[in-house]
């Protein structure tokens, strides 16, 4: 078996040295000049028919370039050879090879009419120069043989073609694991950096305000500048916190328990965070708060908590937030004015939380608008679902 399979890949790639081969392993026993076992002497084979049996065989090296030929040549010197010999054609096996090699290249139908056709030439053939009776059932081995050629090149065929169809599945279904693997890091990683911007960006937003207002005011007014200090230090703690609860799921790949995910629960504490620092905040609500899904609610939270965030730190220090609950629905507003020095486009393209916004939103099937909003303002809209479609 092992020097078989060298040998076997090495004849696949050049056939006409494998069909050489086989030819010559036809040739012999198509000398034997007799190939049914009908009574009577035996057919002594002329130099001419054997010259077409030789010819006959080596044409077997072209069966798979020009599989009609080879079978038109092979069965025009079997039908010469039972006329020249009066009896049964040593040339039918090299017909019978040729069949079988129609068979694998050619459709069903057309190769079960090259069959009947081969067998009907033959079986003609040999009512004509031949006595064999019509009753002898050995009468019609020739048309047997023709069928079972066609037959088995057939099966091979089918064959081929259900393992060629199985190998194109099994390469489509790698490659789409391959992308399905892709198309999963992309969004992990989309994930991750929206989860750290999230997390980070309000904090550290609050850090850098608060530092230099320390700084500005360590001279002037110690008590101020102290006050802006402590909430550095608030800020920083809960980054930190939120950091560490963060890593915690990207290396456990769960939610910790100590740690709940964010919600409008936790809205007070979001806006009284922001309103320390110096952002006026007006909150209103609109309708009974309602049982929120989970990512729904978290969405929400963050929405709010961006939305605030680039007004605290592009806006003119005023902000309006509107959380209304409608039938099935929740809308968020923020409106914060933009100063004249501060364009509308200035005001949109900062940072990438936009994205991150909208990347969100559509995750819950929802619909996220931010654009400019009359008299100088800037106005970010969402409307969620409650619950996750």
């Amino acid at each position: 078996m092992t020097w078989w399979r060298p040998t076997g890949a090495w004849l696949h790639a050049r056939p006409v040295v494998g069909d050489a081969g086989l030819a010559l392993l036809v040739l012999v026993p198509a000398f034997a000049g007799r190939v049914n076992a009908l009574p009577g002497p035996p057919i002594t084979p002329t130099a001419v028919s054997q010259l077409l049996v030789v010819l006959s065989c080596l044409s077997l090296v072209l069966r798979r370039h020009y599989p009609p030929v080879v079978w038109a040549l092979t069965l025009g010197a079997a039908i010469a050879v039972i006329m020249l010999q009066h009896g049964p054609s040593s040339a039918l096996l090299p017909q019978l090879v040729a069949l079988y090699t129609l068979a694998t290249a050619w459709p069903v139908r057309r190769s079960l009419v090259a069959a009947a056709g081969s067998a009907a030439a033959l079986l003609a053939a040999q009512a004509v120069a031949t006595a064999d009776p019509w009753d002898r059932a050995t009468t019609y081995a020739v048309a047997t043989w023709c069928v079972l050629a066609t037959v088995v090149g057939i099966s091979v065929r089918l064959q081929r073609r259900a393992l060629a169809a199985a190998r194109e599945r099994a390469r489509v279904a790698e490659e789409s694991r391959e992308e399905e693997a892709q198309r999963r890091v992309a969004q992990e990683r989309l994930r991750i950096a929206r989860e750290l911007h999230d997390v980070v960006a309000h904090h550290v937003a609050v850090i850098t305000v608060q530092a230099g207002v320390a700084e500005h005011l360590q001279v002037s007014d110690p008590a101020a500048a102290q006050d802006a200090l402590r909430h550095v230090r608030e800020a920083s703690g809960q980054v930190l916190a939120e950091m560490s609860a963060l890593l915690g799921v990207l290396r456990h790949g769960e939610e910790p328990g100590s740690e709940p995910a964010r919600g409008l629960a936790d809205l007070d504490e979001l806006v009284g965070s922001l309103r320390r620092t110096g952002l006026q905040v007006v909150v209103r609500r609109e309708g009974g708060p309602v049982p929120l899904d989970p990512l729904v609610d978290l969405t929400a939270y963050r929405i709010v908590e961006e939305a605030l965030t680039n007004a605290y730190k592009h806006g003119a220090g005023t902000a309006q937030l509107l959380l209304a609950h409608r039938t099935g629905e929740l809308t968020i507003e923020v409106t914060n004015p933009v100063p004249a020095a501060k364009t509308a486009a200035g005001h949109r393209d900062q940072g990438r939380g936009l994205v991150g916004m909208s990347e969100r939103v559509a995750a819950v099937g929802g619909r996220l608008s931010a654009r400019p909003g009359p008299n100088g303002t800037f106005l970010v809209r969402a409307d969620l679902p409650v619950t996750t479609p």
